[in-house]
């Protein structure tokens, strides 16, 4: 009887889940480029990652990193690697500015937690490989979920301002047809909140999709800033685009002849961040935190 009360004390002792070891995963997925410097951005984001976890004791939760598309690792590779090594549990955390077709729609099909045949055919058809995994996934939110985009921006601003009464904001942007009303919010709060935290009294956008647009949407609303400030100051909400340089390689056709759309800017005093969100700490603390909350939920 003794030997059976003590067998009983024994157990009750026993964390949950310990019978079972389950090994989890993070995978931190990102868009992918044709770019090293745009991708090496990415893994050193994930080598990062992992030392903080390893620094709060989090050693258990393994750290991976996938590209959607244009190299590898592909999420299906990094998907079956993960459950080669015994690893039951996933959370996918899309590196993902905000809400948009790739976090919403593709993110999910290839995960296979979300099916639509035009979207499944669509994504065959590039190339790109749909996950077949006995691991339990789930899928966290893009980086609009806090105010760590917000931050950042704020102090490129900061370090670029000088007098702020005489100065404007233009925040850049990717944005999205489908999810415009994401887009317009979240940029419409970051201006907001910088504006709050610097004594600058002029902030608009415009959505530039990879650079695009930048001769029309991007200009116009620069050059109308321009206008009413001395000092305009550009950021861009990108994860890793130099809007610097943005400027520099755009150019406008018009009456057949090319203008580059920084000469343009000439005689004007327009200032450009010239790096995208990152590298900053603050992402990989972001990541890290997330990771923590669907940690204390298994």
């Amino acid at each position: 009887m003794q030997k059976i009360i003590l067998i009983l004390s024994f157990l009750i002792l026993i964390p949950k889940n310990s019978f079972a070891q389950e090994k989890m995963g993070l995978l931190i997925i990102a868009h992918g480029s044709p770019s090293k410097q745009w991708n090496q951005a990415i893994i050193d984001l994930g080598n990062n990652t992992k030392s903080l976890l390893e620094e709060k004791k989090l050693n258990i939760l393994e750290v991976r990193i996938a590209f959607m598309e244009f190299t590898e690792p592909s999420i299906a590779t990094v998907i079956k690697q993960m459950e080669d090594d015994g690893i039951t549990k996933i959370y996918a955390l899309p590196l993902f500015i905000a809400p948009s077709g790739h976090s919403f729609y593709d993110i999910p099909t290839i995960l296979g937690l979300y099916y639509d045949k035009k979207m499944y055919d669509t994504l065959k058809e590039e190339g790109i490989k749909i996950v077949d995994t006995n691991a339990k996934i789930t899928l966290g939110p893009s980086l609009n979920y806090g105010k760590v985009i917000q931050e950042i921006l704020l102090d490129k601003v900061k370090e670029l301002s000088q007098y702020p009464k005489d100065e404007a904001v233009i925040i850049l942007a990717h944005g999205d047809n489908e999810f415009f009303p994401f887009w317009e919010t979240l940029s419409n709060k970051t201006g907001n909140f910088i504006l709050g935290n610097t004594g600058i009294e002029y902030f608009d956008k415009a959505f530039v999709e990879m650079g695009q647009s930048f001769a029309v949407d991007g200009v116009r609303a620069i050059l109308k800033a321009s206008k009413n400030k001395k000092r305009v100051i550009v950021v861009g909400m990108y994860m890793s685009i130099d809007i610097d340089k943005m400027a520099e390689n755009t150019g406008i056709i018009m009456m057949r002849q090319t203008f580059e759309s920084k000469k343009m800017f000439e005689g004007k005093n327009i200032v450009f961040a010239n790096t995208g969100l990152l590298p900053d700490r603050r992402i990989t603390e972001w990541i890290t935190d997330r990771a923590i909350e669907w940690l204390k939920k298994q």
